[in-house]
This record gives structure tokens, C-alpha cells and sequence, in this order.
């Protein structure tokens, strides 16, 4: 964290070492992450979820949802290093939502809540429907199903052109919400394919997650995926 610039002060570094203890906990009594995984979870799962953060200034103030997060990944991770995101976790699986309920109240990570529920029934109720800059999904389903999950929970363009987010580094790209960001892997071609007609091809970015640290087995040909939802 300290080469790609997030410094994290002593409370939240002992607040993201204690969700790992916890997960890990939880793991033992419900399936929240691959059980191959335990020995790696830092490297697989954890820097993993955070990768957005090393690639992308997202502003202070964004709203996202993390859709069909699971163990609280990517949503826990980037809501307690990134310390202005406000993220809403979303499961459908209703044992999965109360170890995170109990989970974020463990942590006293005001910054997050857990919602139980279908993306499709949740998305249409008044609090969530149209109430999110970004949504962002880590190994959901395939991109053509993102797409259509996550377009009623995202304002619409136009509603606060301040928010925005780029690359960072200064480069040019400027992505600005609302967004949907998925975390993926393997060749997306067909993926790609999917989704046109929906979205057009340039609204589409797709950045490999690579960043000094990065070159490690797991997050080996692992992409950021940016979808344009106007």
C-alpha cells in the first residue's frame, strides 16, 4: 500500500487485519470464501479487492454498492482503507448477509451496511433505485449480467458532474459516474461481445491490474473492467 501511495493510519490498519481474522472465523462455520484460499488471503482476496484503489482516484463522497459480495469482498476492504466511499453490501444469500452484519458491527465500520435481498427486488425499492455512483462486483457473473443487475441502482447521468473518477498518475482518462467497475479475469473478449448493444464499445475500459506489487500469482492476468452506464 505504502509503493502505490494509501497509507494507512494505526486503526485502520488493525481494522482490516481484524476483518481477515474475521472472515477466517466465519469461513470455518459458512462458505463465504474458497477454502484453497485461507493460506492466501491477503495476496487473492484482499489486494485483490483493493486494486481499484491503486488504479483509480475515486472522490470522497462516492456511494457504491458492492453487488453480491459474499465474504464483504471487494466492499469491506475498500470501504475501510478508502475512509470517504460509503459502500452498501449486497448479498442474496441470507446467511452470508448476517456474518457480515455481525462482521461490520465487530468493526464498528460505520462506513458500510449489508442489504439482503436479489439485486432485481432490491433495485427497485425507493432507498437503492437510482441512489449509487458505481457499483462494483468481484467474481458475479459475467458482464452482460452486471450490466443489466446494476443499471437501476445507478443515478443518472448528469445529477452531479463533480463526481467523477480517473486513473491515477495524472494521466488523461477520466471516467465519470456513474460506473460500473467489476474486477475479473481470463480473456473477456466473448464478455465484451455480450454487452454491446447495451452499452456502446467505447464506453467499455478494461485496465489490467498491474502496480508495483502487483506481480504476484494471484492477481496474475486479473483486469479492472469500467463500464460507462449512462
Amino acid at each position: 500500500m505504502r509503493k502505490n501511495g494509501l497509507i494507512l493510519d494505526a486503526p485502520r490498519k488493525d481494522m482490516l487485519c481484524r476483518y481477515v481474522e474475521l472472515l477466517l472465523e466465519w469461513n470455518k462455520r459458512i462458505n463465504l470464501i474458497s477454502r484453497h484460499d485461507t493460506e492466501t488471503i491477503w495476496s487473492s482476496h484482499i489486494l485483490h479487492s483493493l486494486s481499484p484503489l491503486f488504479l483509480l482516484d475515486i472522490p470522497v463522497g462516492a456511494a457504491a454498492l458492492d453487488l453480491g459480495t459474499g465474504g464483504g469482498l471487494p466492499g469491506i476492504p475498500m470501504a475501510i482503507v478508502h475512509s470517504g466511499l460509503a459502500i452498501t453490501l449486497l448479498d442474496s444469500v441470507q446467511k452470508k448477509t448476517r456474518a457480515l452484519q455481525s462482521i461490520v458491527q465487530e468493526l464498528n465500520l460505520t462506513s458500510a451496511r449489508v442489504v439482503a435481498g436479489r439485486a432485481e427486488d432490491v433495485a427497485v425499492l425507493g432507498e437503492h433505485s437510482r441512489a449509487y455512483d458505481m457499483v462494483v462486483s468481484r467474481a458475479v457473473g459475467p458482464l452482460k449480467d452486471l450490466v443489466g443487475w446494476s443499471r437501476p441502482f445507478l443515478r443518472k447521468r448528469g445529477l452531479d458532474p463533480t463526481r467523477r473518477l480517473h486513473l491515477v498518475g495524472g494521466k488523461k482518462n477520466e471516467f465519470h459516474f456513474p460506473y460500473l467497475l467489476a474486477l475479473k479475469g481470463g480473456d473477456l473478449e466473448g464478455e465484451r461481445r455480450g454487452v454491446l448493444g447495451r452499452v456502446p464499445e467505447d464506453a467499455i475500459t478494461e485496465l489490467a491490474i498491474v502496480f508495483p506489487g502487483s506481480a504476484i500469482p494471484e492477481l496474475v492476468d486479473k483486469k479492472l473492467v469500467i463500464v460507462e452506464m449512462p
